[in-house]
């Protein structure tokens, strides 16, 4: 966007004055899209990389996963086996959200427009109020991201960890409902603390541990970054001086012909599980063109201004098949 000449003479608290609430309205209706797609976009570059986004959910989804038995048996007339079978409803729940955020129009105005400056270029009213806009986005989706994995519903909460359930709430109590256990060959129970001188066996124990058609395909191991520090460091000393071994890092577990990938992210730090399971497994739902979708900055008072977005999102994991999903319970000294 083209800036005139006396904009570009303009100091940062003339700049600041310029950028009235109207415009950041004006600026939230123009961009309305793109600031609700905001939250998105930041996972995209973090955890969504590794679960799947369902991004039509207007309130539920519901899938059936069918269980059940059929198998040839040697020709005959009076062959009429009984199919053995159910069919259980797995649904990905999506749930509202709001956040109203009162902040110093000049505090973010002098950031932005300096920060702005020092990158070599001087912005118009307009850019900055998009700008503005948008940094607070991508806070709500720096908080969603955070929240994936730990969430636990709590309509009474103010915060998006209580929005809905995470995936570690609901393996937790899908446990508690023994449809994750050690007898159905889902759960698997470590025994002992993982540290840097038992994770690659520890490791290496768990996945064999997993279904084997599970293990026969291409799969994600999901360990919080104390794990993957633990299995690195472990492995550098029993393999180091190995001729194959020509890297610290390891992208994929040993033992796994390369098929079980390492992922690792920031916001499993406290989690008690890790999980071998797929991408399409691990469903992130939300409703980007649902009506309840806003993002706004408005003035209700004088000399601060007001944030608000609102947004429908939730998880939930596909199948608790063994063929599907294994989880290791990690042992608390």
């Amino acid at each position: 966007m083209a800036k005139s000449a006396s904009q570009a003479l303009m100091t940062p608290d003339e700049m600041a004055e310029r950028v009235t609430p109207a415009e950041l309205e004006t600026a939230c209706r123009q961009y309305q899209q793109q600031l609700i797609t905001q939250p998105i976009e930041v996972m995209k570059d973090n955890t969504l990389k590794f679960i799947t986004l369902v991004p039509g959910v207007r309130n539920q989804l519901t899938w059936g996963e069918l269980h059940g038995d059929a198998q040839l048996s040697p020709w005959s007339k009076k062959n009429g086996q009984s199919a053995d079978y159910k069919i259980e409803g797995r649904t990905l729940q999506v749930w509202p959200g709001n956040c109203s955020y009162d902040f110093d129009p000049m505090e973010v105005f002098q950031s932005i427009y300096g920060h702005s400056i020092l990158l070599g270029e001087q912005l118009t009213t307009s850019q900055i109020a998009v700008r503005v806009a948008t940094y607070f986005a991508a806070k709500v989706g720096m908080h969603l991201n955070n929240a994936v994995w730990k969430a636990k519903r709590n309509v009474a909460g103010n915060k998006t960890e209580d929005l809905f359930d995470g995936f570690d709430t609901i393996i937790e109590k899908e446990a508690t409902d023994e449809k994750l256990s050690v007898a159905k060959g889902n759960l698997f129970l470590f025994d002992a603390a993982i540290n840097n001188t038992t994770a690659t066996e520890q490791l290496k124990e768990f996945y064999r541990k997993a279904n084997d058609m599970l293990r026969g395909r291409e799969c994600n191991l999901y360990i919080p970054q104390s794990v993957y520090d633990a299995y690195v460091d472990d492995y550098q000393v029993r393999h180091g001086a190995l001729p194959y071994n020509t890297e610290f890092d390891k992208l994929t577990l040993e033992g796994s012909a390369g098929k079980c990938k390492l992922v690792v992210l920031s916001n499993m730090a406290d989690s008690k599980y890790l999980k071998i399971t797929t991408k399409q497994n691990l469903l992130f739902g939300t409703d980007i063109n649902a009506q309840e979708n806003k993002a706004n900055i408005a003035k209700y008072s004088s000399w601060v201004l007001t944030f608000e977005m609102a947004g429908v999102y939730g998880t939930q994991i596909r199948s608790l098949s063994p063929e599907e999903l294994f989880v290791g319970k990690l042992h608390v000294e």
